[in-house]
């Protein structure tokens, strides 16, 4: 899944979270009045804090998907089985704390693929998500620099416009870790993304999916 089905939406999505970052970007939401997707990692629900803020963002109408990491980040040395039960674990973390189970997915990016990962992963009916833009937030983490990653958006869709004369469909990657500049950069992205007059929807909006999480 790498677009939407409607020229003019965009998805914002923000993996590895939560944290201190994904606290601060809810009140920009909300003060917006705009839904994100965020893919939650399992681990950090131990912590009663984080937990906290992946409750706030359900209560306040985002998609909670769900990050997943492999243990030692490889899946060598793991049946299928002990990858299944991992994964059914994490997804358990999250159904505990919001009371349903993620469907949609990012496996962690580790610097070697895993073809048998994302087999497993699509077996047990996760749906796994890409993107087709890239917010560089990673890259402009400093608050000198994180101007730029509203000028990243903006660049995109003028291109766009110039080449084809009308609006493409967007799913953005971003992360809601405080190493990043996404947080910063929130408000300037979410008024380029006004400005050029595209709609910001979660995920299953995206994709006219009447069941965003997982039976």
């Amino acid at each position: 899944l790498t677009s939407c089905q409607t020229p003019g939406q965009i998805a914002l999505t923000y993996s590895e979270g939560p944290s201190e970052a994904t606290m601060e970007m809810l009140q920009t939401l909300k003060d917006a009045q705009a839904k994100v997707t965020f893919f939650t990692n399992a681990t950090w629900l131990q912590y009663m804090q984080y937990a906290g803020v992946t409750r706030h963002a359900y209560m306040d109408g985002h998609l909670i998907a769900m990050t997943y990491r492999l243990p030692s980040d490889t899946s060598k040395g793991l049946t299928n089985n002990e990858i299944k039960e991992d994964i059914g674990r994490a997804s358990r973390t999250i159904q505990d704390l919001i009371g349903v189970y993620p469907k949609y997915m990012k496996v962690h990016e580790a610097s070697v693929k895993d073809p048998r990962l994302l087999d497993i992963v699509k077996s047990m009916g996760y749906t796994l998500v890409g993107f087709n833009l890239d917010e560089y937030d990673y890259k402009y983490n400093t608050l000198d620099k994180v101007g730029q990653i509203a000028e990243v958006y903006n660049s995109i869709f003028s291109k766009q416009q110039e080449a084809y004369g009308r609006k493409a469909s967007y799913i953005v990657t971003g992360y809601d870790v405080p190493t990043t500049g996404a947080a910063a950069a929130l408000p300037k992205v979410i008024n380029t993304i006004n400005a050029h007059g595209y709609d910001m929807v979660r995920l299953d909006g995206c994709v006219n999916d009447k069941y965003p999480y997982k039976k």
